[in-house]
């Protein structure tokens, strides 16, 4: 990984990180790295998108590379008109779930895909040398706009489920895209299947004023108390750029995004000639054993949406999905697609007649545990080669030892991840056991380990 892409795309802190500068060279990277042709262009809700997209688009026009401007968009719906119009790469001004100081970019393939690793090296290499193509005067860029890329997205959705059995049960819906993105399409797509819908934090707001920016149990208290005061089927909740989608109960309980996948996995596997599910190391062991028992068998990859999606299409896989709430449908395309996942959810309410607690009750739930600790970047590399010594030597009862992403550790009653992240100056940590006992205890031991490590080479 370079010094400048993370796990996916650049995020960086606006003014001190990242600035007009680098948005604009970084345009004038890709744009030599495609040499020409169209690029279609958005942002965010970020209070520095807008700018931000206006250098970089910039830098794209002095190669000689078109622009096509579609505003403010959730990051699923750039990839999807990438995909759909054909343009040579999509670009959205983001720092998906980061706090509202991040700002970034995010790159995606004509086939819809996001940049692989080798991609973004290839666009870094090219920023790092400034060996930039510059166009004369008379064969600049062009700029244009399109307006209909939330419209095209919504339609393409509704294709892709039974949108008359969701209208014929009208249900009530919750809707929180965070300030986000989602603001201009999911209460809309909720509206359209004739649900009921009340939205909270609805406003479009950069500065992310109702909640944080990424959906867990602790930010979505609101949504879990509204949902079941409110008598609504389902709660719906995403991140700042909307590529991620966290659902809730009637009864307020919000469900941890791998046993979303699984739900779904085995409702898809039914009619899938592919029996493959991709997901990240992450995920709980949950997942395997439902899909095991569908028919299907899982493959795992390092964290981050990308990975997930270069093994999907390597694999023909029927699904993919990440334990943060990323589901992709590859059969539509190969970019995190909530949107369309809360319509698989609904259909799948409509057709069995059963709430979604019902249906997730059929998923078990095994306690995991998650946290991190501060540590620089500059550090990671030498803390994670302490770490491969000492952890192994810690848990003797260790039945298998990964190095797919971080250090994951098997064990007899659960299992054991530590990894740099590639978002943030820390290192994270999940611990999954069969009872919360055992995931309590074996998460105090690895941060006690991984606090030593941090505080020696520090």
């Amino acid at each position: 990984m370079g010094k400048l892409f993370g796990t996916t795309g650049v995020r960086k802190i606006y003014g001190s990180e990242f600035d007009l500068e680098m948005a604009l060279n970084l345009g004038k990277s890709l744009g030599t790295h495609l040499d020409g042709g169209t690029v279609v262009l958005a942002f965010d809700v970020r209070t520095t998108g807008r700018m931000v997209a206006d250098a970089f688009s910039a830098g794209l026009l002095s190669t000689g590379t078109n622009v096509v401007r579609a505003g403010m968009l959730p990051t699923p719906t750039l990839a999807f008109v990438t995909a759909s119009h054909g343009y040579d790469a999509g670009v959205v001004v983001t720092a998906s779930h980061n706090p509202p100081e991040y700002t970034g970019v995010k790159f995606w393939s004509r086939n819809g895909m996001g940049y692989t690793p080798e991609e973004e090296e290839a666009v870094e290499s090219l920023y790092e040398s400034r060996k930039f193509k510059v166009a004369p005067w008379d064969h600049l860029g062009t700029e244009q706009i399109i307006d209909t890329a939330v419209t095209e997205h919504m339609q393409a959705v509704r294709t892709r489920c039974d949108a008359d059995l969701i209208k014929k049960r009208t249900f009530k819906v919750i809707v929180d895209p965070g300030n986000g993105a989602a603001c201009v399409l999911t209460p809309y797509l909720m509206r359209d299947l004739a649900c009921k819908v009340i939205t909270i934090n609805g406003q479009p707001d950069g500065s992310f004023p109702g909640r944080v920016s990424e959906p867990d149990e602790e930010s979505l208290r609101d949504l879990a108390r509204i949902v079941p005061e409110t008598g609504a089927n389902l709660g719906i909740a995403h991140d700042g750029d909307s590529d991620r989608v966290v659902f809730v109960t009637e009864s307020g309980e919000v469900v941890r995004g791998d046993r979303t996948i699984a739900l779904l996995a085995r409702e898809v596997l039914k009619t899938s000639s592919n029996k493959t599910i991709v997901t990240t190391v992450d995920s709980s062991r949950v997942l395997d054993e439902t899909v095991q028992k569908a028919g299907g068998h899982t493959v795992r990859t390092p964290v981050g949406d990308i990975q997930v999606s270069i093994k999907v299409n390597e694999t023909k896989a029927a699904m993919g999905g990440e334990a943060s709430g990323v589901f992709i449908f590859p059969e539509f395309h190969l970019a995190p697609e909530p949107f369309l996942a809360a319509c698989k959810i609904l259909e799948l309410m409509a057709r069995t007649g059963q709430s979604f607690g019902s249906l997730i009750r059929q998923i078990p739930l095994y306690p995991l545990l998650k946290t991190k600790l501060e540590c620089r970047n500059e550090l990671k590399a030498a803390v994670m080669q302490a770490l491969t010594r000492k952890l192994p030597e810690t848990f003797r009862d260790a039945l298998d030892v990964v190095t797919v992403d971080g250090l994951g550790i098997s064990l007899k009653e659960g299992w054991i991840l530590v990894r740099p992240s590639g978002t943030e100056p820390a290192i994270r940590i999940t611990c999954e056991a069969r009872t919360a006992r055992q995931a309590e205890e074996t998460m105090k031991r690895t941060k006690n380990i991984v606090a030593e490590a941090i505080q020696r080479i520090r």
